[in-house]
């Protein structure tokens, strides 16, 4: 009788011996006859042949770190450079949108505090009772319920996407402002159980933060022609800008990537007309080891 032999990686590789020594195989479609020496030369090749498609199946997958403030382009650079193979995305803002149009409210809505003329225990309609906002919260110390009912929401649904990574097979993209060491430490923890390449995107913002606030305010009065409400406070911008600090390999990235749309930024600030090429995407796609140079 003939010994078969099965080697499974990415491909099945399927061979049989017979006794004078001569061996068949299968692999991707095509059958070939040799004749080896023994049994164990034979499986050798085999696992020569399955090789290949092994490492193929076991290629890094990639985490990508998105490091700017809101408004300098992030989002804009996912949809650009991922046109085909769509990554995974984790944004919190997205989900909250989610939640506040669940309560039929508007983004800004959930951040909304009790104003000083309400007490302890008194009720709005919209908002839910007044309670003493949690320890974490200082700078504020009443909440409203139904304002932290609605973020406890986010949070769990957060948690539930950063969850899905791990049955993922697409790049990950965490898609927030990560300015500090500390909110990259947290993005990195995302995935500390598999192996990935972890590349920072810096969004290059020095120089620009005017033309930065210019910007959001643009998007916020979009927002509000289409009922909707997302405003950030400048003193949010610039507390954002103070608190930045560049990544490094040293947090636990492979690789660092700059992406520089200031000339961009200035010029939709001050509404003047775009030109083709404004900025180099296939130069950040070989930079991110998206695109082959």
């Amino acid at each position: 009788m003939p010994r078969k032999i099965i080697i499974v990686s990415n491909n099945v590789v399927i061979g049989s011996c017979s006794d004078n020594g001569y061996c068949t195989h299968s692999y991707n479609s095509e059958i070939n006859t040799m004749k080896f020496k023994s049994t164990k030369h034979f499986v050798n090749y085999l696992f020569e042949q399955a090789e290949p498609a092994r490492e193929e199946g076991t290629k890094k997958r990639k985490l990508f770190v998105l490091v700017g403030p809101p408004s300098v382009g992030k989002s804009s650079w996912i949809a650009s450079t991922f046109e085909h193979d769509k990554p995974y995305v984790i944004n919190r803002d997205d989900i909250a949108d989610q939640v506040a149009g669940e309560y039929g409210w508007t983004y800004d809505d959930l951040f909304v505090n009790p104003p000083d003329t309400l007490e302890m225990g008194q009720e709005d309609e919209k908002y839910g009772k007044v309670e003493p906002a949690p320890s974490w919260m200082t700078w504020t110390k009443k909440v409203f319920s139904k304002v932290m009912e609605a973020n406890n929401k986010v949070q769990e649904i957060f948690n539930q996407k950063v969850s899905g990574i791990s049955s993922s097979d697409q790049d990950v993209v965490v898609d927030m402002t990560n300015m500090n060491a500390g909110s990259r430490k947290g993005a990195l923890k995302m995935i500390v159980d598999a192996d990935f390449e972890k590349i920072a995107v810096v969004f290059e913002f020095e120089g620009a933060e005017d033309f930065i606030k210019k910007v959001s305010e643009k998007r916020a009065e979009a927002a509000k022609r289409m009922g909707k409400s997302k405003t950030i406070p400048p003193e949010a911008f610039d507390r954002m800008f103070k608190a930045f600090a560049r990544p490094s390999t040293s947090e636990g990235f492979d690789k660092i990537v700059s992406v520089d749309n200031r000339e961009l930024l200035k010029k939709l600030a001050n509404d003047e007309p775009l030109k083709e090429g404004s900025f180099d995407l296939n130069q950040w796609k070989k930079m991110a080891g998206i695109l082959k140079g």
